[in-house]
C-alpha cells in the first residue's frame, strides 16, 4: 500500500529519533569531542565551548539540557548522546525557517509576543495555560494539549520550549534531514 503525498508513516517517526548520521558530520563532531576527552572525560561543562567549536548559534544550544547528553546520573558527556542531540540541532538549524514561523504563530496566538515585547521569539516559553488559550481561540480540546506537552518535552516538564517544538516538529515528520 502506497502513502498518499504529504502523508507521515511511523518509520519517518523511528527515522527522525535514531538518525544515520552522515559520516563527514560524524567526524567533524568527533573531532571536536576528542578535544574534550583526550586527557578525561568530556563534561557538561564543556557543552558551551564543544558547540562553539562547531560554530553552533549559541541561542538553540543554549536549550540543551546537559543531562540529557551525559551518563545518567553523572555529569560525564556519552558520545552517542552528544552525537544524536548534536545532529538533531543540525537539522534543527536547517529548518529553523520552519520551525520559526511554526514557533511563532504559537506565541502571536497567546499573546506572549506582546506581554513579553522584548523577548527573543526562540526564548519564549509556553506554558500549559499558553496552550490552553490556544486552544480555547481554535475550539480545540484541552485534553490533547497536556498530550502534546508530555510529548514534546517527553514527559518531563509542564512548560515547552522553541527547541521543544523543534524536537515535537522532527517526531511528526514536518522537518527535512
Amino acid at each position: 500500500m502506497s502513502r498518499k503525498r504529504g502523508q507521515k508513516a511511523y518509520g519517518d517517526v523511528l527515522e527522525f529519533m535514531n538518525p544515520k548520521v552522515p559520516s563527514e558530520i560524524e567526524d567533524d563532531i568527533l573531532g571536536a569531542f576528542a578535544t574534550y576527552s583526550i586527557e578525561s572525560d568530556m563534561t557538561s561543562a564543556n557543552l558551551n565551548d564543544f558547540f562553539s567549536d562547531l560554530q553552533m548559534p549559541r541561542d538553540i544550544t543554549k536549550m540543551v539540557n546537559a543531562q540529557d547528553v551525559c551518563v545518567e546520573g553523572t555529569n560525564v558527556v556519552s558520545f552517542d548522546k552528544l552525537l544524536k542531540s548534536t545532529f538533531h540541532l543540525l537539522i534543527f538549524m536547517n529548518n529553523a525557517e520552519i520551525v520559526d514561523t511554526q514557533w511563532s504563530m504559537l506565541v502571536v496566538a497567546c499573546g506572549r509576543d506582546k506581554r513579553f515585547p522584548h523577548v527573543a521569539l526562540r526564548s519564549h516559553v509556553l506554558s500549559i495555560k499558553d496552550l490552553q488559550k490556544i486552544a480555547n481561540s481554535i475550539n480545540m480540546d484541552n485534553g490533547h494539549l497536556v498530550e502534546m506537552m508530555s510529548f514534546a518535552t517527553s514527559g518531563k516538564r509542564v512548560f515547552m520550549t522553541w527547541l521543544d517544538f523543534a524536537y515535537l516538529l522532527g517526531k511528526l515528520g514536518h522537518l527535512v534531514f
